[in-house]
């Protein structure tokens, strides 16, 4: 009975530990990428616009089957891919923000903000995930890995994005 108790106590204080470090992980994490492009803010971001040209560029759309849901202007602006709802919320001149929703799950907003300065012949071209986490110790602790799994796609997709516009 004292081992069991003692297993017991043990397991809720090391919870508790866990937990109170998990506190000290930011619940709002962005990864962020960005080049520069020379091209005309509107054919970079005609690019984007359309979810029908992400094929071109944006890594693994390739190879994945995209249902469109809504059109806007000819562009699809809404998808289904496979369990994952894409929307594009957000379209201003030089930013467009697309909304990707999975199940019961928050949801992954991502953004492009094409920005000129006056001194350089080109744009500079962010693009950026935008992830709310919830309480959760293993939530906390798994987006310390972000980084590492989405950073290398991103700088991938702006590497594909720039050559298809430079063209």
């Amino acid at each position: 009975m004292k081992l069991i108790k003692l297993a017991i106590l043990s397991f809720i204080f090391l919870f508790l530990i866990v937990l109170g470090i998990s506190l000290f992980i930011p619940s709002h994490i962005r990864i962020s990428r960005a080049v520069n492009i020379k091209s005309p803010v509107d054919s970079l971001m005609n690019q984007i616009n359309d979810m029908n040209k992400w094929k071109e560029w944006y890594p693994g759309f390739d190879t994945m089957r995209i249902e469109p849901l809504a059109l806007k202007d000819g562009r699809v602006v809404s998808a289904q891919l496979s369990s994952t709802r894409i929307s594009i919320t957000d379209s201003k001149p030089g930013e467009v923000k697309a909304e990707f929703k999975s199940d019961d799950k928050n949801p992954v907003i991502s953004g492009w903000e094409a920005k000129s300065y006056n001194s350089s012949d080109s744009l500079t071209l962010q693009w950026y995930l935008d992830f709310k986490l919830k309480w959760y110790p293993w939530e906390k602790f798994f987006s310390l890995a972000y980084d590492k799994m989405y950073g290398t796609p991103m700088e991938g997709g702006l590497q594909n994005l720039k050559k298809n516009v430079e063209q």
